[in-house]
């Protein structure tokens, strides 16, 4: 059970001394035959049992290590010969070079986990990792991905003020009531990915792919986590109730409705969308089409073809930013029995049906102009072509290497608020100047 100690600087050995205590030496150890020769002083008793840690670190000039490493070692020592000979029973370890350090602390989860049961069984009350409220809701509703929602919202508005409909306060109502809905969609997929398997298997997660991880890491229970879902959903689906009252009972409603059952069949059995590769359809549906005409109707009233064509570029965008945020997950989302898109494709399929789909959202805005149906100022989407193509150039090049692709994830994501941003931009900015020009 020998090991190439040479790779390492550091060399500690700890153990409990006659009285219980314990006690750690840096010292020198020497391989031999199956065991270590270690140096030990003179005026310390041997011990009959030790652990024994090699470790290594590089310090960076400009802060932070790299080359970590370490390999802990647990057995019998015994006196030879004015020596202490030392055979280890146990051995494990971690080199940063062949397993990424966030890797690393992932796959200790369940045994973290375990250890925490032990010790509420010891102390006779719960121990559990704590964060303030506001923190962990922030991380168990993945705030940050509301932009998903803002987009849309602003896009279906701007597209009834360009046609001359706009009140403030219906504006901030959808705006809450969709992000409701959206924050009880983001903790019911985790709380079945968790359920069915697909996160507990990914042990690559990243910012953004790989669900919150609030249940696996026992932040709260699953529980919990249906019941606060549940809650925003309540209150979105009061706030459409009320618009549908105030502005249109059976279009709203439909609408509503439709959203809601695709936002909880995402991944909620028996349909379970996202593990039948239906997924990404359902994303760009509900963050395209029903988003945007929905919005657009509370304003307006009715629904359009400029609505419809508005919709069809973020609900694109949006659908993209599940697609590339699959590829890291794809192993597990696979060993898990969740049939993305990305899991029944190569990487040769992957990177051209990605060009394609961006090709055609941006398309859609320019034949929305030609065609009529949007005023030129719309034409400000394109300005985020240079980094939709930088973006696809990363992709590219770290394809199958979770933790470099994480720029690439967060460009992707950049791509599709801004693009949707510029989009509901131009509708509203044609229509101030439309107010003042008359």
């Amino acid at each position: 059970m020998s090991v190439e100690i040479e790779q390492f600087s550091d060399t500690v050995v700890s153990y409990l001394d006659d009285d219980g205590y314990p006690l750690s030496l840096s010292t020198k150890v020497s391989p031999s035959g199956d065991g270590y020769i270690v140096e030990w002083p003179s005026y310390l008793k041997a011990p009959k049992r030790l652990t024994m840690l090699f470790n290594h670190i590089t310090p960076i000039s400009t802060g932070g290590y790299t080359d970590r490493r370490y390999i802990m070692m647990k057995g019998v020592a015994e006196q030879k010969d004015n020596q202490l000979f030392f055979k280890p029973q146990k051995l494990y370890g971690w080199d940063e070079k062949r397993k990424p350090f966030f890797q690393y602390c992932e796959e200790r989860v369940p045994q973290a986990r375990a250890y925490l049961t032990e010790l509420s069984r010891s102390v006779g009350r719960p121990v559990k990792p704590r964060l303030p409220m506001w923190q962990l809701l922030f991380r168990a509703t993945r705030f940050p991905f509301l932009t998903a929602t803002v987009a849309p919202v602003l896009i279906g508005v701007g597209s009834a003020a360009y046609l001359g409909f706009f009140d403030p306060l219906l504006f901030l109502l959808t705006l809450v009531g969709a992000s409701l809905i959206h924050l009880g969609l983001n903790m019911t997929n985790d709380y079945f990915d968790t359920k069915l398997g697909a996160d507990t298997a990914n042990i690559t997660p990243t910012p953004f792919s790989g669900g919150s991880r609030i249940i696996l890491y026992g932040l709260m229970t699953p529980r919990q986590v249906a019941s606060i879902a549940t809650l925003f959903y309540a209150l979105g689906i009061a706030i459409g109730i009320y618009l549908a009252v105030l502005r249109g009972l059976i279009p709203i409603l439909s609408i509503m409705t439709a959203g809601v059952l695709i936002s909880v069949a995402y991944t909620a059995p028996p349909v379970k969308l996202a593990y039948r590769g239906l997924g990404e359809i359902a994303v760009g549906i509900g963050f395209g089409p029903i988003i945007v005409l929905g919005s657009h109707y509370v304003q307006a009233q009715t629904f359009s073809v400029q609505a419809l064509l508005a919709s069809i570029p973020i609900g694109v965008l949006i659908l993209l930013i599940l697609y590339v945020n699959e590829i890291p997950d794809a192993p597990y989302d696979a060993a898990a029995g969740k049939r993305t898109l990305i899991t029944k494709l190569n990487e040769r399929q992957v990177i051209p049906l990605y060009k394609l789909l961006l090709a055609a959202s941006y398309a859609v805005v320019v034949l929305s102009v030609l065609l009529g149906f949007a005023p030129p100022t719309v034409l400000l989407a394109l300005l985020t072509i240079p980094m939709a193509y930088k973006t696809v150039k990363a992709v590219r090049q770290t394809y199958g290497n979770t933790y470099l692709m994480i720029p690439a994830l967060a460009s992707n994501i950049q791509v599709a608020t801004f693009t949707g941003m510029l989009h509901a931009s131009g509708f509203f900015l044609w229509a101030v100047l439309m107010h003042f020009i008359g």
